[in-house]
Parts: C-alpha cells; sequence; structure tokens
C-alpha cells in the first residue's frame, strides 16, 4: 500500500480554504442586504461556522506538514486539469465583472446577486467535469436554482429585492458550507487512513 504524502492532503485543504473565502463572502453580502434587521445574528452565527472551518484548516495543515513528501512529479492529467481550473476560474471572474458593468450601465443593479450565484454556479459544471467530482454538479445545480428563485422573485416583485438577495445569499452560503464540510471529512478521512497504515 503506498503511504500518503502532503500531495494527497493538499487538494480537500485547498478546498476548505475556497470555502472559508466563499463562505465569508456570501456572509458579507447578506449582512449588507439585511441592514442589520437581523441584528447581526446571521453574521455571528455564520460567522462561527467560519471559524470552525479556519480550526480545522489550520488542524489539518499542521497535521500535513508530519506527512512525507511526495517525490512524484506531476502527471499530464494533473497539470491539465490546474490549467483547466485557472482557465475556468478566471473566466468566472472575467464573467462576473462583465455582467456587473452592463447590468450598473442598464439600471438592473438588483439583480447582480442572482448574477452572480448563475455564474458561481456555472462554473461548477465544467469544474465537476475536470476534477470528476459528482459532488459539484449538486452544489452546481443547487447554486443555480437559488439563482433562478432570485431572478423571479425580483423581476416579478414577489418580494423586496433586498430580501430577494438575502435569501440567495444566504442559500449560497449554505452550499458552501456544506462543501467546506465534506473537505474537512475527505481529509480526515485521508489521515485516518494514514494512522491505521502506520499501526501495521
Amino acid at each position: 500500500m503506498r503511504s500518503i504524502t502532503q500531495k494527497d492532503i493538499q487538494k480537500p485543504i485547498n478546498g476548505l480554504f475556497f470555502m472559508i473565502i466563499n463562505t465569508a463572502i456570501w456572509t458579507f453580502i447578506s449582512e449588507y442586504y439585511l441592514e442589520n434587521k437581523d441584528l447581526r445574528i446571521v453574521g455571528m452565527l455564520l460567522g462561527l461556522v467560519i471559524a470552525c472551518f479556519l480550526y480545522f484548516y489550520f488542524k489539518l495543515a499542521k497535521a500535513q506538514k508530519k506527512l512525507p513528501e511526495t517525490l512524484i512529479e506531476k502527471t499530464a492529467e494533473e497539470k491539465s486539469r490546474e490549467k483547466w481550473f485557472l482557465i475556468i476560474f478566471g473566466l468566472e471572474g472575467f464573467g462576473i465583472l462583465v455582467v456587473k458593468n452592463i447590468l450598473v450601465n442598464t439600471n438592473h443593479n438588483e439583480l447582480f446577486i442572482p448574477f452572480f450565484a448563475l455564474i458561481v454556479g456555472l462554473h461548477f459544471f465544467p469544474l465537476a467535469r475536470v476534477f470528476k467530482r459528482t459532488f459539484d454538479y449538486y452544489i452546481a445545480t443547487w447554486t443555480c436554482l437559488l439563482a433562478i428563485l432570485g431572478f423571479y422573485l425580483i423581476t416579478q416583485k414577489t418580494v423586496n429585492p433586498y430580501l430577494a438577495n438575502v435569501i440567495v445569499s444566504l442559500g449560497c452560503a449554505v452550499s458552501t458550507i456544506c462543501y467546506g464540510i465534506r473537505m474537512i471529512f475527505e481529509a480526515r478521512t485521508i489521515l485516518w487512513r494514514t494512522n491505521n497504515s502506520n499501526s501495521y
């Protein structure tokens, strides 16, 4: 059985790091549109989740340092995946900037958060294919459905645009939290295999 190296646990650690950032972003967005009507309770609750994620991130990073470094170079497939990740991530950022500019110039900035969620959701579909992760399809579908809900609530004037944006942002925070939890369990499973293999 091949011994576990630092490289094996790097992906879930990186994934958790991204989920910390994304959860923080959706937390700030939701609190902005809540306008302190929740007495910052939502922000504090999500802040606790982010704090827990940070705790596990540093704990996992510490555990990673105890693992041996890999001497195996990246395969062509791994290099290709990294390249596509950067391309997809770059297109996502570019798309958000373009949409924001269009909405501001057409006086429809109230639709930015649903568009933001839609672009984020869509970027998970190619990532799911590149990294062969079925879970990404679930997150992508959930986030896109939230975006569609946001469009409907705002365009049909079912609720105040601010409330619609809160619903979308909190829903997206739920998806990043679920993803972060998955990354923690994935990393802990790898470490568990390491501890078990060392016991024999």
